[in-house]
């Protein structure tokens, strides 16, 4: 647990502050999600609902709390009072404490809860989720506290689908009840999976209230889903996927002569977190890529397959494992779940002894797997001397990158990573880039798994099986993600700072020192406001290229 000596300044003086840099307060409601432990993910979002307010007339309501399993789970504490207190000072009018009231309503207690004008601790109708919708969000947060990849008949697991049943039930009815009784502006969160943020952000869209997530990685980056985008049907996540990708085709690419420069100075930067998620933002020589051409490549390949045992004549396939339990179901995903593809895969794996495979864990899989699910399956195919499976951490990304010669994932940041260095990529899933062309998306099992026929056949005759653009794309996106949608802020700063004094000292020192006017947290949330953009980004992409490349302060040298 991390030790804050200043954050008592830091709640003095963020209230002066803010009442001088919002529009006053209307009947309207923004409702601002406080579930995190990490008080810079409460920090990112009442910043945002603060920046929304400089547009909009409302009032904050927030919801919190965390209930036993997540902290089992999930949190290594939660301090309820710490958070309570940041929102109150950032001009919360209340904080509701959900998981405590939650946990009221299924063992039956009725305590009044009035909440934006809702007493919540009373009798509510049912919530108008769609069963299926509802089911699939029961079972990912069952899958997610069991740390399982599915759901099995055991005892164990029906008892903590019950258990998640019932507080899901009671979730639905609060956020529906909150919703349907406001005139709810936006919805903030942190997440959009599982049941305790998940059902806020279904019954959100269902009443046409847009909703805006934040991201726990950069500065201030944050998504928006616009209910009028959403694909009836499809998880949460799809309509924005189709979002990206046609901004992308159109500002970004289109603008690709401009930003190349800037997209090469990215991908420099880049890899020294090349294969690890790009929130961590690691460095030094562990993560360090530093091959230089082919032959140093060829060189270090041999070294890695005998590292990893295998043949390195011989082409390589390296499918990357996804923590198993985790967010279910919220985009669009080839096969039942993601347990499922790494088993198929490997099943498939063992039919196809012309080529390496390579089969990683995920750097966290102790966090999201309780099941020895990635250890049993190598326990299965030990006998199979074209097949390896090797913890990812025990691999520096100089073997790594060496030995790779095709990727395969559902939606992790390596589709985008490799394909950067002209290393190819399948996806049996949608990711947030999955529409931008860098890599081949497969939306059916059948489709999988002829792409990967016809992948490993291209491998086998050397035939190239990714495009100067793809990796021009690629390098694109890697600067767009991590530059034009990373909002530097003098009232967050980045996540590396850590959840710590230097964090609040900065930011109260700012409060107290630097006029506002200007503030890239302030009009980037305006400008994604008016026009509904699918995120913040800190440039205007509608100016023209010269005047572009003028914000940018860009030369094309």
């Amino acid at each position: 647990m991390r030790l804050l000596t200043n954050y008592g300044s830091f709640l003095n003086t963020a209230p002066g502050f803010w009442k001088h840099q919002v529009l006053p307060a209307s009947e309207r409601v923004i409702l601002v999600e406080a579930m995190s432990q990490d008080l810079r993910v409460t920090l990112r979002n009442l910043t945002l609902a603060n920046a929304l307010r400089r547009v909009e007339r409302a009032r904050i309501v927030v919801y919190s709390g965390a209930d036993e399993d997540w902290n089992q789970v999930v949190w290594t504490y939660f301090n309820a009072d710490e958070i309570a207190q940041m929102c109150y000072a950032y001009g919360a009018e209340s904080v509701l404490d959900a998981h405590k009231l939650v946990d009221e309503r299924v063992q039956g207690t009725r305590v009044p809860h009035v909440v934006a004008g809702v007493d919540l601790g009373g009798p509510l109708p049912e919530s108008a989720i769609p069963r299926a919708v509802f089911d699939q969000i029961v079972y990912a947060t069952t899958c997610r506290m069991a740390k399982a990849p599915r759901l099995d008949d055991s005892v164990e697991m029906k008892l903590q689908r019950d258990k998640v049943e019932a507080r899901s039930l009671e979730f639905a009815r609060i956020y529906e009840a909150l919703i349907s009784n406001n005139d709810v502006v936006a919805l903030i969160s942190s997440h959009v999976d599982y049941d305790n943020f998940g059902l806020a952000v279904e019954a959100a869209l269902r009443h046409d209230v847009p909703v805006i997530f934040t991201q726990s990685t950069g500065s201030l980056k944050a998504y928006t889903l616009f209910p009028e985008r959403a694909i009836p049907g499809a998880p949460v996540r799809a309509g924005l996927t189709e979002d990206i990708g046609a901004f992308f085709e159109s500002r970004i690419w289109a603008n690709r002569d401009l930003l190349r420069r800037s997209a090469e100075l990215t991908q420099s930067r880049a890899k020294a977190t090349l294969g690890r998620p790009s929130w961590w933002r690691a460095g030094g020589g562990f993560s360090s890529i530093d091959i230089r051409d082919a032959a140093e490549r060829s060189a270090v390949r041999t070294y890695a397959a005998k590292q990893v045992g295998l043949d390195a004549s011989k082409p390589t396939v390296s499918v990357f494992n996804h923590a198993v339990s985790d967010a279910l179901g919220t985009n669009k995903e080839a096969f039942a779940d993601l347990g499922d593809w790494f088993e198929q895969t490997v099943a498939w794996a063992r039919e196809h002894p012309e080529v390496n495979w390579l089969f990683l864990d995920h750097p966290q899989q102790d966090l999201y797997d309780a099941t020895e699910f990635f250890d049993g399956l190598a326990m299965q195919n030990a006998d199979q001397a074209h097949m390896s499976f090797f913890r990812s951490l025990e691999l520096t990304k100089n073997a790594l990158i060496s030995l790779t010669d095709l990727v395969l994932t559902v939606r992790g940041s390596v589709s985008n990573e490799y394909p950067a260095l002209g290393i190819p990529a399948i996806q049996c899933g949608w990711s947030e880039w999955s529409g931008c062309g860098f890599t081949t998306v497969t939306d059916s099992v059948d489709d999988y798994f002829r792409a990967l026929e016809d992948h490993v056949e291209g491998l086998l005759e050397r035939r190239p099986l990714i495009t100067a653009d793809q990796i021009e794309r690629a390098r694109l996106w890697a600067w767009f993600y991590r530059s034009a949608t990373d909002i530097p802020s003098c009232l967050i700063h980045p996540w590396r700072m850590g959840e710590s004094d230097w964090l609040f000292n900065t930011v109260t020192a700012h409060m107290l020192q630097v006029e506002a006017d200007g503030d890239l947290a302030f009009s980037t949330v305006s400008r994604m406001w008016r026009r509904r953009d699918p995120f913040l980004t800190r440039f205007d992409f509608d100016l023209p290229g010269d005047e572009l490349a003028n914000q940018m302060d860009l030369t094309t040298a």
